[in-house]
């Protein structure tokens, strides 16, 4: 039901929860993690059974034994890919596969919209991922300004050049920023992407240039796309009434105030207005995206 978290009841959280592939510890020796043998070529029966989990989940079960757990709420991008859901499989592949064509987006420059507090693995996973298949990407950001003293805001001078990101609540590192929000060409550009993280959205859609930015994109009809809670900057824009969308389960209410046509879906297009839910549907959000920016061409998020 759009509106409603899905973890909201117990039967709604078995419904969509991972399978989390418990750890172990291995009496061979692990896999680099390079290397990704194909799982169901070794084990025929893991369709129906994950006693046995794979050699990847090994190795980062074994290296999750190495690190100290956060002291804060947080999204492992371990526990993501190696969960036995189809969306974690398809996340899985989308990071760790190598492209099978490195010139698929020779040509297209994309820009990432986006300030501190992005989740990490939004926006790393999607950068990468396009880079390696030949296009430009551009984190474009805000300035940080300057604020009132009776505020008692302080910024470290990184901010002033870099980002960042976030794992749910746990801060992560600081990423580049290659153009500010003030100087960025909607013209230059031929798509944007709007990653999640709650508080980045919540920033961002306060800039005007960044709601300018966003609605000039979506009016010349290029891939605007959005995804978890990057969507408050859509709202704030002002382009969602009447369109289908989704978003974080959180923010399908604000969605709908915004005259959305909401649904709980990994991906909904609705012309060139591209929208995700959770990081698990990043691999969708791209491939929607690539089949618009070469439609002649079958795209593949999933390589």
């Amino acid at each position: 039901m759009a509106g409603r978290p899905p973890w909201e009841s117990v039967n709604d959280w078995n419904r969509i929860r991972p399978r989390v592939t418990p750890h172990f510890v291995s009496k061979t020796p692990l896999p680099k993690l390079t290397e990704r043998p194909n799982p169901r070529l070794q084990n025929p029966s893991m369709e129906t059974s994950i006693s046995t989990p794979p050699p990847q989940s090994a190795a980062f079960s074994r290296m999750q034994q190495f690190m100290t757990p956060a002291a804060v709420p947080s999204i492992s991008t371990e526990l993501l890919t190696t969960a036995d859901g189809e969306l974690n499989r398809e996340l899985n592949a989308f990071l760790f596969d190598p492209p099978s064509d490195p010139s698929l987006l020779s040509g297209n420059r994309i820009a990432i919209c986006c300030t501190n507090g992005v989740e990490e693995v939004e926006i790393l996973g999607a950068q990468r991922w396009l880079m390696e298949h030949g296009a430009t990407v551009h984190v474009v950001s805000p300035r940080i300004g300057e604020f009132h003293p009776t505020l008692g805001l302080r910024f470290p001078p990184l901010a002033a050049t870099h980002v960042l990101a976030i794992r749910l609540m746990e801060n992560a590192g600081w990423i580049k920023i290659d153009t500010y929000m003030d100087e960025a060409d909607t013209a230059d550009y031929d798509a944007v992407i709007l990653p999640g993280g709650c508080w980045n959205p919540d920033a961002l859609r306060a800039d005007e240039h960044a709601r300018a930015f966003v609605r000039e994109m979506h009016a010349a009809g290029k891939p605007t796309c959005a995804i978890c809670h990057g969507q408050w900057v859509m709202v704030s824009a002002g382009i969602l009434k009447g369109k289908k969308a989704t978003a974080v389960w959180n923010i399908h209410v604000d969605l709908e105030n915004a005259g959305a046509i909401v649904t709980d879906e990994p991906c909904v297009v609705d012309g060139n207005l591209i929208t995700s839910r959770f990081p698990y549907d990043l691999p969708r959000m791209i491939q929607a995206m690539v089949k618009q920016l070469l439609p002649a061409k079958p795209a593949n998020g999933g390589e």
